[in-house]
Order: C-alpha cells, then structure tokens, then sequence
C-alpha cells in the first residue's frame, strides 16, 4: 500500500510500505482525508531535524472503519493512562506517550491499524475535508479553555494561518474582542470577516502602540500562532500585567520580563480530550474550517500539496489530501 514517507528535507516521497497488522483489539481504518499542517512543513523544511527517516506523516485525517464501515475522526495521541499526567488528565504529558507522524508513523497512508479509543466517530453532517482539519480546532478549544477569559476581553492573534484564524473563530465564539495580526493582508481579510474587532499588518502598523491605543492597558490575552522568533519576543509588550500568553507557533525565544508582572506565559500542544467538542463544533457549523480549505490534491500528488503549502504565492490556508 501507498504511503508519504519521510526521508529528509525537501525528500517526501509516496512509497509502496508494508500493510499494517491488526493486533489485539486494534481495527483497520481506510484513509479517506487528511491536511497537511504547519508541523509537517517543519520537518520538510528542514527546520525541524528531529523526526527519524523512514517516519510515514500525518497526525490530521478522517478515515472508514473496515469492520463496521462507520466514518471516524483519528486522535494523533497515544498514552498509558496510569502515569503521573494521565491520572492528573493531561494525556498530552504522558511519560510512555506517542504522537503519530511525529514519534509514531502517521495517517497519510492508505490502510492505519488503530485502537478503537482514538477513533470518534462523525456524522454525514461533516464531509471528509473538514473532517481532516479537526486537530486545530481542538488546539484552539485547548487554549481558550486555559485562559477562561471573560466576556469582552482582548485576546491578540498573532498569525493568521489555519490555526490563528480558529483561534480567532473560537475567541469570538467566547465573546472576547479580537485584534488579529499577520504580514498578510489575504489572511486578515478572512480574520475579519469572522469577525475581529482590528486586523493589523505590522509591515505597516506598530502592533504593539495599536494594541496599546485599543486596549489601553494591554491585552488579556496573547496568541502566538506565526511562528517565529521575533512574535514570540513581542508578546511581553502586547499583554497587560497579570495577563497570560499561549505560545502555540514557536516558543524559542528572548522574553523581555520587565513590564510584564505576573503576566503568565505557557507553551501549548496537541491534547485528545478537546477532540469530541471540536468534532461537534464542526459538525454543528459554529466554526468554519471549510472556509480554510484552499488547496486539495491526490494521494500522489502528495509532493506537488507539499511545494503548494509551503509557496506563499499560492495563498495557502489548509491543503487537503484525498485518496
């Protein structure tokens, strides 16, 4: 069966790889849809050399249940249950725990063996496109949820990809005022049109003096969602004292402490126990991850998805691969 293969930077190739083994009480599921994320454009980049070569990719996709024929959303985590994290529920921790497409094989595959407990089920109300774009939905809810903001705090954005802009869709759905922040202006079009109170390009604007003048006091809240080094040393200046500040992009970094007092800054990942929330949110539209979906290609043409998520040119959000 066919697979998307990791052999190094820039060298992702589509592979004939063993079938899995059904063991235990694990079923086959058929890929159906899958998106590539940011994270995968790291290890293709090179920017992250980490991952081991001969890794199959993927960590959000859909497939069909082969015993049952049923629809499924597959969680990318694996952990114990009975250590120290699990018990305290933050699977995301576990010591024995394992990410696929990242420390485990992953979804872009035609055929994945899974333990019934990391498949949720969906609805003919979700199509498979959109069921592929659930892990930032879940990230999302993850971080709003840590924040617990009240209604009519500032929340600031930075970076308005696919994860920024349902960061933005869920802080609203919060009712929290939003100022979102990217160097691209295609990408603050749809940040307000979901509804942001200020959308700010900093290639032309002070982001820091706008969220000042806004805010007056600074921001509750902080998202880092671009990526970078340099958005991760301006979130000091963006939150008011005592705010909190999520970084979800990048988190290496200089962090200027000297006006922020008690301002609490925390890195942010992937957790299983956001996903059924995210499955309903999407499957009852109140958010849209539809609207993301810029790109969609075959399972061979998986390097040609790959070239257009990575070119700015193409005005990538989430691309889909089909099989």
């Amino acid at each position: 069966m066919k697979a998307a293969v990791y052999h190094g930077p820039r060298d992702i190739r589509i592979e004939q790889v063993l079938e899995p083994q059904i063991k235990g009480n694990r079923v086959l599921v058929e890929f159906r849809s899958g998106s590539i994320c940011g994270t995968d454009l790291h290890f293709y980049r090179g920017e992250w050399k980490w991952l081991k070569k001969g890794r199959i990719l993927g960590h959000d996709a859909c497939g069909r249940r082969e015993d049952t024929g049923e629809r499924v959303v597959m969680v990318p985590t694996v952990n114990c249950g009975h250590c120290y994290f699990c018990l305290r529920g933050l699977p995301t921790y576990c010591t024995r725990g394992k990410f696929y497409g990242m420390t485990r094989d992953g979804f872009f595959m035609e055929r994945k063996a899974m333990q019934p407990r990391n498949l949720i089920p969906i609805t003919s109300d979700i199509s498979d496109e959109e069921a592929a774009v659930v892990e930032p939905v879940a990230l999302a809810l993850r971080v709003l949820n840590h924040f617990q903001p009240n209604v009519g705090d500032w929340i600031t954005i930075l970076g308005q990809g696919a994860i920024g802009l349902l960061m933005t869709q869920v802080a609203l759905m919060k009712g929290c005022r939003v100022i979102a922040a990217d160097l691209l202006d295609y990408r603050l079009e749809l940040a307000k049109k979901y509804g942001a109170d200020a959308a700010v390009n900093p290639n032309r604007e002070d982001i820091i003096k706008v969220v000042r003048q806004l805010t007056k006091i600074g921001s509750n809240f902080v998202i880092e969602a671009a990526g970078t080094t340099q958005t991760v040393e301006q979130t000091p200046f963006l939150v008011r004292k005592v705010g909190k500040v999520a970084l979800v992009g990048e988190s290496q970094g200089y962090l200027n402490l000297e006006d922020a007092d008690e301002a609490q800054f925390f890195t942010v990942y992937l957790s299983p126990i956001e996903y059924p929330a995210a499955v309903d949110l999407i499957e009852r539209k109140l958010v849209d991850v539809k609207g993301l979906i810029t790109h969609k290609f075959k399972f061979d043409e998986f390097q040609k998805a790959l070239q257009t998520a990575d070119n700015p040119a193409e005005k990538p959000l989430r691309v889909i691969i089909t099989q």
